[in-house]
């Protein structure tokens, strides 16, 4: 089991994936691997469109699955993102060349939401390279098996959901560790362990994982560990609720 501990951070700890230089020029990053049901894309310039297996996904698309949709794509570094039903992810920043790990650069934002990924060589080879943010915190990886699960609070004068653990953003490994980023504070939490902070700038804890998370469960025709449920530290997944 990797060794958890908490550093004061700086602001600047948050640009690290911006730090590498700017993105390789290409036009696909991503293509679709497995579809079923509604996949659509809005591109920079506005436009939208609907996608299929093997459409190209490319930097600055926001990719949008409609109720009852899952779509898994596949990155040019072998890298994986399974995204559930109702979810929006933006693809922020992407570079990587294989001959040029020093360019290696990801940033994802999930709007809303749920999403599993499973990191390729670009998140293997250059941890510092990877960011994905949520409205609520930022996670960069250690490690290549995580799951990033961010409940938020119910709106105005309306009472919990008591099917959801507490509001807040949890982090829970399964192998390696993971820089859980909130407030001025970097909580790293390593495999077996969960890192836990109830608002945006308050320091992260550790606690136990909570057995009420919200899970994940594409397509068994998706194949691997993409076809099979995921709950809060049996993968790397993220989920909106």
């Amino acid at each position: 089991m990797q060794t958890a501990h908490m550093t004061r951070i700086t602001g600047r700890a948050l640009l690290l994936a911006a730090a590498l230089g700017a993105p390789l020029a290409a036009l696909a990053q991503a293509t679709v691997q497995h579809l079923s049901g509604t996949l659509s894309v809005q591109r920079a310039d506005g436009s939208v469109r609907l996608l299929s297996e093997r459409s190209q996904v490319q930097r600055g698309d926001v990719i949008s699955t409609e109720r009852d949709s899952y779509a898994q794509l596949r990155f040019t570094d072998g890298g994986q993102v399974t995204m559930r039903p109702n979810t929006q992810v933006r693809l922020d920043e992407y570079a990587f060349d294989k001959d040029q790990p020093q360019r290696d650069n990801i940033a994802m934002s999930l709007l809303k939401g749920g999403m599993r990924a499973v990191t390729g060589l670009l998140g293997r080879r250059t941890k510092d390279s990877y960011k994905l943010t949520t409205a609520t915190a930022t996670v960069g990886i250690r490690g290549t098996d995580y799951s990033t699960v961010v409940i938020l609070p119910p709106p105005a004068g309306a009472a919990p959901d008591p099917s959801l653990p507490p509001p807040g953003v949890y982090v829970t490994v399964a192998d390696g560790i993971v820089a859980f980023i909130s407030g001025n504070f970097e909580q790293l939490v390593g495999a077996g362990q969960t890192g836990y902070a109830a608002q945006l700038n308050v320091q992260p804890v550790l606690i136990p994982p909570p057995p009420n998370l919200p899970q994940i469960t594409p397509p068994a025709s998706f194949g691997g560990a993409g076809g099979s449920t995921i709950n809060a530290g049996a993968s790397m997944d993220c989920t909106i609720q």
